[in-house]
């Protein structure tokens, strides 16, 4: 077990069979709605009907979009144990998934996009559903690119900007890329790059600072090509530009894994001798520890010591940890670190035997998405990232509630 969240973040995609997808990339999709969204009658006395009109006014009649947050059971996957979304859990969702994704888009290419492209079926469900295979966290699905499944809606922290972005928004980027790629198919270049390092089922079990340094921006993307796409463009999206330096920087390293006598693993960048008879022995002490919380990336001052073998146990148990007091996500911040730690040892890099350039490869990764974007959908990724960041980063959520209280 990592020293990570046990129910590590995914973003999970229904699944389409070959034939599906190879007709789907074909097909023109209709912009208009599979629901009857002409004749809906709401009740003005019920103690929902200002959060319904607003979803009417704003969701239904422009995009043609079924909101659902009033959980249905023949909607849902039986096979988890789920609970209905609260009723202003989701509202902040609601008003927010509008301001962060259906609006930059229309201000982008027009209101007739989401419209033609956008899912049909938005279904908010409160509790989170965990994968019994594999103890994984499903944020969201993406089924036929006509419904996206949130999760968690009790959860959503709108003050917690980290993980309103890792839980919530990015997956609505991931999901649509999906629908979007079901559509037109993405260059086939892309799964080429790093086919050697996919692992789809294990890679709920790798550190994300290693599958960085094969080219992947996410555990989760590690797992298989259409998920490494679309994970990609969505963490470009919404990771802030000190995250994604951050994500470079990981991938620009070697990493050493120490396993501790409790089974957890410790991915490491930089090593030193912590005196002249380690040093002797070939006794490392790694330092530089990656760790990924809820999906939030940060190198700590955790320090773990190894012998010869690589080996961070003896036969009565670990060498040595120690640290894990500070925490740094940003680069400057680790590299200040570093450069105070060799102050009072000689620090060494950790051997980058990947054979991969990490960092190069998600930069490629990321142009290829960036391309199909422009040539497919007449989408700049980078101006599409701009306003996501800028929106996420200046919004009134009591004005935007404001608006249901509001809504004529």
């Amino acid at each position: 077990m990592k020293l990570t969240n046990k129910y590590i973040s995914c973003l999970a995609t229904g699944v389409m069979i070959a034939g599906a997808l190879a007709s789907c990339s074909e097909e023109k999709l209709d912009d208009q709605s599979i629901f009857d969204t002409t004749d809906v009658t709401l009740d003005p006395n019920s103690y929902t009907y200002k959060f319904d009109r607003w979803i009417q006014k704003e969701y239904t009649e422009p995009y043609n979009l079924t909101f659902i947050y009033k959980m249905e059971d023949l909607a849902t996957d039986m096979d988890y144990n789920l609970v209905p979304a609260e009723y202003n859990k989701a509202q902040e969702l609601a008003v927010l998934t509008k301001y962060l994704w259906f609006d930059v888009y229309t201000d982008l290419v027009g209101i007739d996009f989401l419209k033609q492209y956008g899912p049909k079926i938005l279904h908010l469900i409160g509790s989170t559903a965990i994968n019994p295979a594999n103890g994984t966290e499903i944020l969201g699905l993406a089924e036929g690119g006509l419904k996206v499944s949130l999760f968690r809606v009790n959860q959503f922290d709108p003050n917690d900007f980290e993980q309103l972005n890792e839980k919530y928004f990015k997956t609505m980027h991931h999901e649509f890329a999906h629908i979007l790629h079901q559509t037109k198919t993405y260059p086939k270049e892309f799964d080429l790059i790093t086919a050697d390092r996919y692992e789809p089922m294990g890679w709920q079990d790798r550190s994300g600072a290693v599958v960085a340094s094969y080219g992947c921006t996410s555990a989760y993307a590690s797992g298989q090509a259409r998920e490494d796409f679309a994970e990609t463009i969505a963490n470009y999206i919404t990771r802030t530009d000190e995250q994604w330096d951050l994500t470079l920087w990981l991938a620009n390293r070697g990493w050493q894994v120490a396993q501790l006598a409790n089974g957890i693993e410790l991915a490491c960048t930089k090593y030193y001798y912590a005196n002249a008879t380690d040093r002797a022995n070939d006794m490392k002490t790694l330092t530089g520890c990656f760790v990924e919380a809820d999906g939030i990336y940060t190198v700590t001052d955790i320090c773990v010591k190894v012998d010869a073998t690589g080996s961070a146990s003896d036969d009565s148990g670990n060498y040595g940890v120690s640290g894990g007091n500070m925490a740094f996500k940003t680069v400057p911040d680790i590299e200040a670190y570093f450069a105070q730690l060799a102050q009072q040892y000689d620090l060494y890099d950790v051997v980058d035997t990947d054979n991969v350039d990490g960092k190069a490869v998600i930069l490629q990764k990321t142009s290829i998405a960036r391309n199909w974007l422009e040539s497919a959908w007449n989408l700049d990724l980078d101006k599409l990232r701009d306003e996501v960041q800028f929106r996420q980063r200046n919004f009134d959520l009591d004005a935007l509630l404001s608006e249901i209280e509001n809504v004529q």
